[in-house]
């Protein structure tokens, strides 16, 4: 797991001390403002509801989606916009980059972030632009509990679709991305390197 705080240089620093989402809390609280935090009812969420939906039984894995404090068991979720912490230390979205996105979903392994994670962000502005800004975050990030072996970048429908982890993860996700969505185009597919 990562998810430390982002210095001033841009780098961000894992830390240890993330913690697993509850699976008991699924829900989104009915005292929170943004009524739908967390449910998976973003164009993000729906992308990967696709995507995690061509899955076989046999190919998924425990996961959650969303915010951790809202997480969705087992399905994408959406993302707090508010929550640039979470925003920016365990999707590495640049601070600098924070206005371009306009909402963001996300679903990612239970145990280790780090075998899969997986985002899509609605964007205003260049797909392409953000898309360079997140894969310099993800190269220059120093892993902590094993470090992802694979990136993958692609923009389809407005949006930027940015997973990472495990190579046999990566494997089955780019496969499904390609079944479900034909027309994404992939502008990174790479190792991490970092």
């Amino acid at each position: 797991r990562f998810g430390g705080n982002e210095d001033t240089t841009g780098d961000t620093t894992p830390s240890t001390q993330d913690t697993q989402p509850s699976t008991q809390d699924t829900q989104p609280s009915t005292e929170d403002t943004q009524d739908t935090l967390g449910t998976g009812e973003s164009s993000g969420a729906k992308i990967l509801s696709g995507i995690w939906g061509a899955y076989a039984d046999e190919e998924r894995f425990a996961a959650y989606g969303g915010t951790v404090e809202h997480s969705v068991a087992d399905a994408p979720g959406d993302l707090d916009m508010n929550n640039t912490d979470e925003l920016t230390t365990k999707y590495l979205l640049p601070v600098e980059q924070l206005s371009m996105v306009k909402s963001a979903a996300s679903l990612v392994h239970l145990m280790n972030s780090n075998i899969f994670t997986g985002v899509v962000f609605e964007v205003e502005g260049s797909v392409s632009d953000l898309a360079e800004a997140i894969r310099k975050n993800v190269q220059n990030t120093q892993w902590i509990c094993g470090q992802p072996d694979q990136l993958l970048m692609a923009e389809l429908q407005g949006h930027l679709l940015m997973a990472f982890g495990g190579t046999e993860a990566m494997d089955t996700f780019r496969s499904k991305l390609k079944e479900v969505h034909a027309d994404a185009k992939i502008l990174y597919d790479e190792a991490i390197t970092a």
